[in-house]
């Protein structure tokens, strides 16, 4: 696969770096370790005034501390006289709507202590929701245990506390941008087969249908959730990794699957899918390439594959199917953006799989970019400067 090298539409230096970005078509929320600020996406200049909130851990393969649905920014972080905070920031003008203050150790008695880990957040309709790992202190814990994890849910207009619920089959959780049934992998340990539910966030948190799933280990680590929502589908891998799955969110009942081939000798391992925007279309890294699939039916649209070495001099890989970073790839309206592991990004033609250009940029951490999409731009935050680059660049 090869394109020509994209022409940004700006660029921006400032006096710290960014650790975070979330986007619309008209701002970029940008969080670093002083601050959290919004520019506008057409120029870069600034669109509103600031505040103190500060997330210094960022994006990684564990976290995803920003978010962003119906007009609102939602965003994980601390102040100078606060931590664990959620807040809520109005997209149309910059103003803090609320902040809540999540406790960090929940109520355990005596000797016991639970601590609740914030990975990251998402937003469905009327309810936010915050996930992440709790460990209770009481002398007994062991690597070996499977992780307990949990969700929270919030008003998304006040920001007050709904519900939560706690367990070690709740783990890598998805929230689909609609409806009420959330999907959770289990926690077990690797040598165990693991599971996907649901969960019914309209039952607060009740547990709805399980299935199964044999030789996944990695996909029930702790991290970013590895399944995705499309077109009324739940999709995950499963089969050792090799075989995407798409089920009913309300039952379970399979849809369809799709098993992968290895080549050249090398079992097949898919990372997590991811949708475009419309869900008609589910796009699923394996290796080198990133396939097309029809969410109706799992039919095959298109093939990209990636050419040439990585960063570390082994085959360059797309970093969506090493399940590394919290997001490793996105879509627009018409448009596939990834990252691979010789620290390019990709713009991808939705139609036809071909890429339009691509952005080469050394000064990338190794667990993946820092970035976002709003609209038809991406946003690439290099050490002290932002990026701009239009979707269909040139």
């Amino acid at each position: 696969m090869t394109a020509p090298d994209a022409v940004p539409a700006w660029s921006r230096t400032a006096k710290h770096a960014p650790t975070c970005l979330e986007a619309t078509d008209k701002v970029v929320m940008v969080v670093t370790n002083t601050g959290t600020s919004f520019l506008n996406t057409a120029t870069g200049k600034t669109a509103f005034s600031g505040f103190d909130t500060t997330n210094d851990s960022g994006v990684t393969s564990l976290q995803y501390p920003t978010a962003y649905a119906d007009g609102v920014f939602y965003l994980l972080c601390e102040t100078p006289k606060a931590n664990s905070l959620l807040a809520a920031f109005d997209a149309a003008d910059g103003k803090l709507k609320w902040a809540t203050e999540m406790a960090d150790a929940g109520p355990g008695g005596g000797k016991h202590t639970a601590l609740y880990s914030s990975r990251y957040v998402a937003a469905a309709g009327s309810t936010v929701y915050v996930c992440g790992t709790l460990l209770v202190l009481d002398g007994k814990f062991s690597a070996k245990d499977p992780t307990t994890g949990y969700i929270r849910a919030f008003d998304a207009a006040t920001g007050k506390g709904l519900w939560r619920v706690t367990g070690t089959d709740i783990n890598n959780v998805l929230v689909p941008p609609t409806g009420t049934h959330l999907l959770a992998t289990s926690a077990l340990p690797a040598a165990k087969s693991g599971r996907v539910q649901m969960i019914d966030a309209g039952r607060k948190g009740a547990r709805g249908w399980k299935k199964s799933v044999q030789g996944n280990g990695f996909y029930f680590s702790p991290g970013w959730p590895l399944t995705c929502h499309a077109a009324g589908t739940f999709l995950f891998a499963g089969g050792g990794g090799g075989t995407l799955f798409a089920v009913d969110p309300a039952t379970g009942r399979e849809k369809w699957h799709r098993l992968f081939q290895a080549k050249s000798g090398d079992p097949a391992r898919i990372g997590p899918p991811f949708p475009s925007l419309d869900g008609a279309t589910v796009y699923v890294g394996v290796g080198r390439d990133l396939v097309a699939l029809s969410t109706a039916d799992g039919a095959l649209r298109w093939v990209a594959r990636l050419d040439g070495a990585g960063e570390s001099g082994m085959s360059n890989l797309f970093n969506v199917s090493l399940r590394i970073g919290g997001r490793s790839a996105q879509c627009s309206a018409d448009t596939v953006f990834a990252t691979d592991s010789a620290k390019t990004l990709w713009a991808i033609d939705a139609d036809t799989g071909r890429a339009r250009w691509r952005y080469r940029d050394p000064g990338q951490p190794d667990a993946g970019f820092r970035w976002t999409v709003g609209g038809d731009r991406v946003f690439v935050a290099s050490h002290l400067t932002m990026t701009a680059i239009a979707a269909h660049a040139r």
